[in-house]
């Protein structure tokens, strides 16, 4: 029977590893216990129990009015130190010695620069020519260069005709300024509306088209709620717009408003408009009877206050 002989090298190196790794009793007791009492200390927290309450909502609550405090400065911060959105300008014919701060602004200046223009002028600063523009300290070049066309200078001791800029920057011989007509809101026409500084074609085909949808307008406030009218541009325009009373509205063409405003009621101007849009134009005053709530007397009372 053949026996098993270990080489040198393996039987060495068994011995090189049993001596690190054979342990004497006492030895293997004292790792014993140093195990009991690494388990003892990790399993230890979860038996004490502890000693602190855990926070509740309303030990947190102050810190929502914090956060709402520090939004609030957030946004007030925002709010005045952004900047602002420009502003798409609006070009008229204008005169920088009594144009308005609004007028001033529509035409692309910022309130800053505005303001600058009024103290200057309260000073007693002129404005004698179109280039005399680009000396008021803030405005831009680029957008002074832009409204030098429209500046239109009157002087006291000026004649009637004066140079003026024309559009390719050189001067027109002579101008003679034009007067703003005053118009009448329910009757104007598509080219009155464009005669009105910060009134363009688009505009004016506007606001004509909103009048006929309300049937005119009750008033001259009502010219404002066209889309594309800002305040300051209806403060511009508001001086020279006005509303002639119209006796008796025609119930073929009038709107609720205009109806109400002759002293119909508000219940039987919408039934006289509503009846127009089903069945069309009336064709005399007696079709008024066929709106069946109208009583007699209410009958005679329209005759009065409207006309076909």
């Amino acid at each position: 029977m053949c026996s098993f002989v270990i080489p040198p090298f393996f039987a060495a190196l068994k011995k090189i590893i049993l001596s690190y790794l054979q342990f004497s009793k006492k030895e293997r007791i004292g790792l014993a216990i140093v195990l009991c009492l690494l388990g003892l200390f990790l399993y230890l927290p979860n038996l004490i129990k502890p000693t602190i309450q855990p926070l509740q909502h309303s030990d947190t609550a102050w810190l929502n009015g914090v956060d709402y405090v520090e939004k609030r400065k957030t946004e007030t911060y925002k709010k005045d130190y952004a900047k602002p959105a420009p502003v798409k300008p609006t070009y008229f014919h204008f005169d920088p010695n009594t144009a308005t701060e609004n007028q001033f602004i529509l035409l692309g200046l910022t309130q800053k620069n505005a303001q600058t223009i009024l103290r200057y002028r309260n000073k007693g600063g002129k404005f004698r020519e179109p280039k005399d523009f680009f000396k008021i300290w803030g405005i831009e070049p680029a957008v002074a260069k832009a409204l030098i066309p429209y500046i239109r200078i009157v002087l006291a001791n000026s004649p009637s005709k004066y140079p003026a800029v024309n559009s390719s920057g050189g001067y027109n011989p002579t101008y003679t300024p034009k007067k703003i007509p005053i118009i009448e809101v329910n009757k104007a026409s598509v080219s009155e509306w464009e005669a009105l500084p910060g009134i363009g074609p688009v505009l004016a085909t506007r606001i004509v088209k909103f009048r006929d949808k309300l049937g005119g307008f009750a008033e001259i406030n009502e010219v404002q709620k066209t889309y594309g009218i800002s305040d300051s541009l209806f403060s511009i325009i508001q001086p020279f717009l006005q509303l002639n009373i119209i006796e008796k509205p025609s119930i073929n063409t009038a709107g609720v408003a205009l109806l109400q405003k002759a002293g119909v009621s508000p219940a039987i101007a919408i039934a006289i408009v509503e009846y127009r849009t089903q069945y069309g134009l009336f064709a005399s005053l007696d079709d008024l009877k066929k709106i069946v709530f109208l009583q007699p007397v209410q009958l005679q009372e329209l005759f009065t206050l409207v006309k076909l």
